[in-house]
């Protein structure tokens, strides 16, 4: 049975495995950081409604249309 460590591993194996869990490690980071904004962002469009947004001239005229 051939088991592998770390010592019988080459240099070549070592740096596909680090380069493997880095981009794991940046993925999960990336993924935690979307959620967290975006769960950020909605509770702030939920709460913050502004007053002095004009709307467009579409918007004003369509009750006038015909």
């Amino acid at each position: 049975m051939y088991q592998s460590n770390a010592s019988s591993m080459s240099v070549g194996d070592r740096w596909v495995a680090g380069l493997l869990a880095a981009g794991v490690t940046f993925v999960a980071g990336y993924t935690v950081a979307r959620v967290s904004l975006m769960s950020a962002s909605t509770a702030a469009l939920s709460n913050d409604v502004q007053q002095n947004v004009i709307p467009h001239e579409g918007e004003l005229w369509k009750d006038f249309g015909g």
